[in-house]
């Protein structure tokens, strides 16, 4: 809007003004109200922020988001800490808060309650002026309709006055100001004054103004209610003329239900508290209240009008009389009101409505039938209108009130009409729904309750007692009038029937709670015995089949039972009913209602023996099983009478036939029949026991999955008590473990189920005690066998078992026997390999025992697994101590040290078993790959449990033998009686507990270092252990201990010692060779234990010792001596590099030797593990001289020596990778490190033409990983340096060059992605498909450094063998180009390939495909695209032909170019012969421009390269034509063509 019609709207409002249109009249002054819409602009001037200014400014704009804007520029200007509110700001907040407060927009008056709190806050005492013109607004902020808004003016009240008392406080002092903002409000505003017209919506309007009336209304109310009588005096005349004021009672019917209720409750509070306020105004308040208000719409404030309605007719009756002055009588307003009901009201409406008809007047009700019955029917009209439904219980009630409070005052028989027309029907209706009484139905909850108290109503009981024969004679007709069987609404029929008789007894079991004379009770009872009497007749005329009959019989004897059953004849009539004609009744359709009428006479004497024959004909019921089942379960409901429990006990034909029909797979109905006869308590412990365990001894047969998934689902039916009480039943211990073993069946359903039925009965066993819980647990971990659980299920159980919070109270009931754990221990060992000595920290201390020990052990037994008991019980107990708090209580217990010994120990012998797998009892060799996982699982959670024991311990002993031994003592004692047991002289024992001792002392010494104390204990251990000249307890301390030995002359001595000892060194007898063994064992720990062992000892000494250990190779038979002498030449020939002489020759003469005969020693499997280990030495030792010759000042015999022997050394290392093929080594870690050394050793050596090198293709499918590599690296030297040599050979012999049979043999059957199902893709690419691939590999290599010829010869030989097709057929299967999604291959470098690099195997294998296709397409891409053609597939074709253009394309098509490039640069530039021809590479247009200058002109061709070449064709382009004629220049085209499409390469330049 602009100034200039600003100014005129303000002019033409000022001349209004001075016309009357805002006199004094209505705005009480000359001056315009805090609220009216029209403001004299506040003085902004004092206002030093000129954004302040602004916003100041912008809260007189109509636009409400303007001014929410406005407000909150002025709230965060407020909320500065160093902003003070300034008098020119406090001052016109004040003159515009009023206004603000009022706004339409909720924003807006929110905000204006939040602004004012924070300004009167920071501004303090200053505000005590102001208050008088803000006060009003403010507290009528704390009354508006919206919530956040009142919230809002709430909170800012109490920012300022923070107490109750300084608000009251506030408003006595303000009580003045106040009332005359509210009668300002209330008496002088109007929707005009308020709210522009021009602006604002009517809506908005009407809005603004309600929500005015309302506050100032709530205001005047919370002053009158909470100030005392001498405050309010004070203002008495403001408060009269409120009152006084006609138009406040204006509001009592206004448009607004807001407005409504607030002028009813000040008319509530102005009663209570200053009554004669309104007692001075009642005419005006019967006018408003009586005369308009009951004809008014009291929507959304009828439960406050009606109160108020109320309380004016309990303190000033005369409202209804005197001082009503309306036109229509007070009556037809009253009729009108009730006519409406509450008008959606709360029940709280009907219950003020009540009261309201007792307090009318006498006077105003009618005297007459016929106006009572007008009321009556008016009342009866608004409380079944179909809102009040939910209402029911207090609209009807009230109601009846009305009956009676009219029904005394009629004058002679029309006080009996109206209790028979406007009471009686509501129970007609309710008995027997007709059209005529439809209007009087009660709808909602507890209709029975409602519908009785209509007696209550005077003269009603003696009506009552008239009409109940005629209705009794109603409800018989209809049970008599009923449809047939026949009949298609036969069902429809009996439901009638047996809804009203279930009506008839609800509303008798109402009205005997009333006060109701006996004579009526009488004629109850008379009806009840005389519809018993029809019914029953009726039942056995027509068979039983009008089951409706029945069910007004059993309702009955349900309802009223106790009185009927002491009339005789009711008795009688049951009797007869259920006696006759040899328990007929049993197969009526009506006998599931008869039940209930027979165990209403279960306390007469008769009954047992009418009970046993009912149960005997049940049991033979149509010759079925099923019907008979059908039949107990409708004979023993769960509120079963205890006489008829007792009688079903007593059965032995019941509990015979229970037992016959619940067995394994009889399906849902026997077993629900168990189950509710179990519940009630009809089957004998006896019977109920053999039935269960039979079941539960039939789950672990699971041949017939139907019979067990019926099984199964009987047990899912039972609650989890039902389960857990049968957990406890004989055989029921087996349950919790056959249900855990079915959760692994095949069945998905069965599985499911049985895992339900497990967690359910598991966790129900939580208030058992700990052993009761865990015996199942302890049961399986104590007694081992194929039936076992297996461990998942074990853990599983536990954590159920233990709970969410996993918490231990018992520890001991929860860990297995200590002495079956020791035993199991103890069967499980064996005595280790020789070829362990590569990996353990005892080295050749393992041969000692291999030779002290011949015999052999029984069988241990495993689980389905093949886990044995020891193991099982390990991981039961690391798993305790990793997720629970069983570490905290371990302690408490005595074994906890024999415990961690006993988890170390198994620690020890799985990871043996890893290296070795079968090395010992452990688990069963031939078990699955899963099962090593689980141990790898355990390895790890095992050594992180022991290792928080290794962080907490220390190294420290006692210091006297009578002290009390530290933790550290009590551990080892535990550890070293492990061995003493029945077979406590095991040398495989005593290693192993001697490995456990010194790794754990190791540990420790690593965590926590050693000191002087601890050094001197290690020197006292040496030398004890020397004494006993006990070998393994030796190599223990040195092991254990070999921190604190370190430089001390303790171990120097013992070192030394050893040398000499050797030195005179004698293998002439056993007993020698023994001596020699052990001391070389012992030598050996030492110096691979001790870093400075071999300086420490002369150089003279060591001279003699190798010396004499060299001719010893050949003297000693056995090959754990040799094994050891090589292992001790390897340390010690360093030492004495510098020292010329024969030993040198010698030593590597043995050497290779040894690997010369490598493929002639005996295969038995103590030689072999004997090879492994001899060979291992002799590749150690090799490479320590290898190592020796390059280093700076190198021997010159070992260096002649070493060049002398290159080829032997070349082909013995060859010979040893010869000998393994077909050896597996997944199994057997040394041999795969043996494996891994031979390979790299070969690796070192540079490249020798090595004779019959197809001899060592077989090599690539060897099950070794270390193998298959060295054969790979070896053959592929051979390849590519021998194609030099073939294709000179093909050149002049001008024979046809052909591949290796050999290779071709490995490629001619390719892998599918079906033999791959089971392959391990988990660490490295299964073995079968490396060797595959990497023959594809050695076989492209043939084509680098090969000649064109020899290129074209190897590819007619791959054409006609069809070898490519399984390898590309192969590669797009793998990489998904058979489903339309190929891999992303960006991440690959293509053109070469690196083992294992990738994060995973399998994009291991994804890259070598990738690499292997690009090699395809450079080397064989005529073979490729014919491939390509030929496939069916069209999702296949275009997922090939998109990927290839994508990432293998642009390299070829790059090398392409670039090859014609570097040609060009040789052959054209630099040949004299073609000065005349030029040649041009488009890298980036992928094409080549060929131009011949011939008389001064160029003729020009051109190749261009599509963007999936080769798979598709390069192609020829003619671009300018010279001398010569179109045919012929096709001719040259076509020929170009040719050339380059059936070329052999993809580089098209040959």
């Amino acid at each position: 809007m602009s100034k200039k019609q600003f100014r005129s709207q303000a002019s033409s409002g000022k001349a209004a003004g001075g016309f009357g249109a805002f006199s004094s009249s209505a705005f009480g002054s000359t001056e315009s109200s805090a609220l009216s819409y029209i403001q004299e602009p506040p003085d902004y001037s004092a206002i030093n922020d000129v954004n302040v200014v602004v916003a100041f400014k912008n809260l007189s704009k109509k636009d409400s988001t303007t001014k929410a804007k406005a407000l909150e520029d002025i709230q965060l200007h407020i909320a500065e800490p160093e902003t003070e509110v300034e008098e020119g700001l406090l001052e016109a907040w004040v003159k515009l808060y009023p206004r603000l407060s009022i706004d339409c927009a909720r924003r807006v008056r929110q905000l204006a309650h939040v602004c004012n709190g924070n300004i009167c806050s920071k501004s303090g005492k200053r505000t005590a002026k102001h208050l008088p013109r803000m006060v009003g607004s403010w507290l009528a902020g704390c009354y508006d309709s919206d919530r956040a808004a009142a919230r809002a003016a709430q909170d800012a009240l109490a920012l300022v006055f923070s107490s109750a008392e300084k608000v009251v406080a506030l408003k006595k002092t303000f009580q003045g100001a106040i009332l005359a903002y509210c009668k300002d409000a209330l008496l002088h505003e109007t929707l005009q004054t308020l709210s522009d017209e021009r602006t604002v919506s009517p809506a908005d309007a009407e809005n603004t103004y309600a929500r005015v009336v309302a506050t100032s209304l709530a205001v005047v109310n919370n002053l009158l209610s909470e100030m005392p009588l001498e405050e309010t005096a004070k203002q008495e005349t403001i408060y009269e003329d409120i009152i006084g004021h006609s138009k406040l009672w204006d509001f009592a019917c206004h448009s607004d239900p807001g407005v409504r209720r607030s002028a009813h409750r000040l008319l509530q509070t102005a009663l209570a508290k200053q009554p004669i306020l309104v007692e001075s105004n009642r005419k005006l308040i019967s006018t408003a209240y009586i005369y308009k208000g009951l004809a008014s719409d009291q929507t959304g404030s009828t439960t406050d009008f009606a109160a108020t309605l109320e309380a004016l007719s309990i303190r000033f009756p005369s409202l209804w009389t005197e001082d009503y002055s309306g036109k229509r009588p007070a009556l037809s307003r009253f009729r009108q009101f009730l006519k409406h009901g509450s008008r959606s009201g709360s029940i709280e409406f009907w219950t003020a409505a009540k009261s309201l008809f007792a307090s009318i007047p006498t006077d105003v009700l009618p005297k007459t039938y016929e106006e009572a019955k007008d009321l009556l029917i008016a009342a009866r009209d608004g409380v079944a209108r179909r809102e009040e439904r939910f209402s029911a219980s207090a609209a009807w009630p009230a109601y009846f009130t009305l009956v009676s409070t009219l029904v005394p005052d009629i004058v002679g028989e029309g006080r009996q009409k109206i209790s028979a027309e406007c009471a009686m029907p509501v129970i007609a209706e309710y008995l027997h729904p007709s059209p005529e009484t439809t209007d009087w139905a009660i709808h909602g909850a507890k209709t029975a309750h409602i519908v009785a108290q209509a007696v209550k109503v005077s003269g009603m009981a003696a009506l009552l007692e008239h009409e109940w024969p005629k209705y009794a004679e109603q409800l018989l007709e209809l049970a008599k009038t009923s449809q047939p069987q026949q009949s298609k609404a036969f069902e429809k029929s009996q439901m009638q029937v047996a809804a009203a008789g279930k009506r008839w007894t609800a509303l008798q079991r109402e009205l005997y709670a009333e006060d109701l004379p006996s004579t009526a009770k009488a004629t109850f009872l008379a009806a009840n015995v005389k519809i018993a009497a029809e019914c029953a007749a009726l039942l056995k005329s027509r068979e039983g089949k009008p089951y409706g009959a029945a069910a007004i019989l059993e309702e009955l004897v349900r309802v009223h039972e106790l009185k009927l059953l002491q009339d005789v004849d009711f008795r009688t009539t049951l009797e007869d009913l259920l006696t006759a004609d040899d328990l007929s009744w049993l197969s009526w359709p009506s006998r599931q209602h008869l039940i209930r009428c027979l165990y209403a006479l279960s306390s007469e004497h008769f009954f047992p023996d009418l009970f046993a024959r009912v149960l005997s004909k049940g049991l033979d019921y149509d010759g079925s099983s099923e019907g008979s089942c059908k039949l107990l379960r409708d004979f023993f409901p769960r509120d079963v009478p205890i006489a008829a429990v007792s009688a079903a006990r007593e059965s032995a034909p019941l509990q015979k036939f229970v037992y016959d029909i619940v067995k394994p797979g009889s399906g849902d109905v026997p077993g629900a029949v168990f189950l509710q006869l179990r519940t009630v308590g009809a089957l004998t412990a006896e019977t109920s026991e053999k039935i269960i365990s039979r079941l539960i001894a039939s789950l672990p047969d699971t041949e017939n999955s139907e019979d067990l998934a019926l099984t199964i689902q009987f047990f899912a039916t039972m609650d989890s008590a039902t389960l857990q009480s049968l957990a406890g039943k004989p055989g029921g211990d087996q349950l919790l473990s056959n249900l855990l073993r079915l959760e692994q069946h095949e069945d998905e359903t069965i599985s499911q189920n049985a895992a339900a039925i497990s967690s359910r009965l598991s966790a129900s066993l939580g208030d058992a005690n700990t052993k009761t819980n865990f015996s199942i647990v302890l049961q399986n971990l104590e007694k081992v066998s194929s039936k076992s659980l297996s461990m998942d299920a074990l853990h599983e159980l536990t954590g159920r078992l233990m709970g969410d919070q996993g918490s231990i109270t018992d520890l001991k009931q929860m860990l297995p026997s200590i002495d079956v754990w020791k035993s199991s221990v103890r069967a499980a060992v064996r005595v280790p390999k020789p070829s362990l000595a590569i990996l353990s920290p005892f080295g050749g201390a393992v041969n000692l025992v291999q030779n002290s020990s011949p015999g052999e052990q029984g069988p241990v037994e495993m689980d389905s697994q093949g886990l044995s008991q020891a193991l099982r019980i390990a991981m039961h107990v690391a798993r305790l101590l990793a997720s629970t708090d069983a570490k905290s209580k371990l302690a408490e217990i005595e074994a906890q040290w024999t415990v961690v010994a006993l988890l170390h120990m198994c620690v020890l012998l799985a990871e043996d078993n890893l290296s070795i797998v079968g090395i010992n009892a452990s688990w069963h060799p031939g078990s699955s790959a899963f099962t090593e996982v689980t141990v790898l699982e355990f390895v790890t959670e095992a050594n992180a449990v022991l290792n928080g024991y290794w962080e907490a311990l220390r190294p420290v002993k006692s210091a006297n033998e009578d002290d009390e031994p530290t933790a550290y003592g009590q551990l080892m004692l535990a550890v070293r009686q492990l061995q003493h047991g029945q077979d406590s002289e095991s040398p495989a024992l005593r290693y192993y507990t001697a490995l456990a001792d010194a790794s754990i002392t190791d540990n420790l010494f690593e965590l926590h270092g050693h000191g002087a104390e601890q050094a001197k204990d290690g020197e006292a251990s040496l030398k004890a252990s020397r004494l006993g000249k006990d070998t393994m307890s030796i190599a223990a301390v040195i092991v254990g201990q070999q921190r604190s030995l370190a430089g001390t002359q303790t171990i120097t001595r013992f070192c030394n010692e050893l040398v000499a000892d050797l030195t005179d060194i004698s293998l002439s007898d056993a007993q020698r060779r023994k001596a020699t063994l052990e001391q070389l064992v012992l030598l050996n720990t030492i110096i691979h234990t001790q870093e400075d062992a071999v300086t420490s000892i002369a150089k003279q000494r060591l001279i003699f010792l190798v010396k004499r250990l060299i001719p010893a190779l050949t003297d000693s038979p056995a090959l754990s001596i040799k094994a050891e002498i090589i292992k001790a030449l390897s340390s010690l020939l360093p030492s004495i590099q510098d020292i010329y002489g024969d030993h040198w020759s010698q030593a590597l003469s043995y050497v290779l030797s040894t690997w010369t005969f490598a493929d002639t020693e005996s295969a038995a499997e103590n030689d072999a593990e004997d090879r492994i280990l001899i060979t291992h030495a002799t590749l150690k030792l090799y490479g320590t001289l290898r190592k020796l010759s390059k280093s700076d000042e190198p021997n010159d015999d070992l260096v002649n020596v070493l060049k002398d022997n290159n080829e032997k050394i070349y082909l013995g290392l060859v010979t040893l990778l010869k000998a393994a093929n077909g050896v597996s080594d997944e199994a057997h870690q040394p041999l795969m490190v043996t494996h891994e050394l031979l390979t790299r050793q070969i690796g070192q050596l540079p490249y020798q033409a090595l004779p019959d090198f197809e001899e060592l293709f077989p090599l690539l499918y060897t099950p070794s990983r270390a193998i298959q590599q060295g054969a790979f690296d070896l053959l592929r030297k051979q390849v590519v340096a021998a194609q030099e040599q073939i294709s000179l050979d093909a050149a002049l012999r001008k024979k046809t060059t052909q591949l290796p049979d050999e290779l071709l043999s490995l490629i001619l059957e390719a892998p599918t992605l079906d033999s791959l199902v089971d392959a391990p893709f988990d660490r490295t690419m299964p073995l079968p498909l490396q060797g595959y691939l990497y023959s594809w590999r050695l076989l492209f290599d043939h084509f680098d450094g090969s000649s064109y010829r020899v290129k074209t010869d190897y590819i007619e030989q791959l054409k006609e063998g069809t070898y490519l097709s399984g390898l590309l057929s192969f590669t797009f299967d793998f990489l998904g180009h058979s489903r339309g999604k190929p891999i992303d291959a960006s991440k690959f470098d293509i053109q070469t390939y690196v083992q294992d690099t990738e994060a995973s195997p399998e994009r291991d294998v994804q890259w070598l495909l990738t690499h292997l296709y690009y090699l395809a397409l450079t080397h064989l891409p005529g073979l490729v695209k014919s491939y390509y053609l030929n496939i069916r597939s069209r999702q296949t074709l275009q997922a090939v032909e998109s990927w290839t253009a994508k990432y293998i394309s642009p390299l070829i098509v790059n090398a392409s170019l670039q090859s014609v490039a570097e040609w060009a640069e040789k052959s054209v530039k630099e040949d004299p012969e073609n000065e005349k021809m030029s040649v041009k590479v488009g890298m980036r247009s992928r094409e080549v421009n060929v131009g011949y200058v011939v008389d001064e002109q160029t003729m020009a061709i051109k190749v261009v390269l599509p963007e999936a070449y080769p798979l598709a064709s390069a192609q020829v382009v003619g671009v300018s034509r010279v001398a010569v004629k179109e045919e012929k220049w096709q001719s040259w085209l076509r020929n170009c063509q040719g050339v380059i499409t059936f070329s052999v390469s993809s580089q098209f330049v040959n």
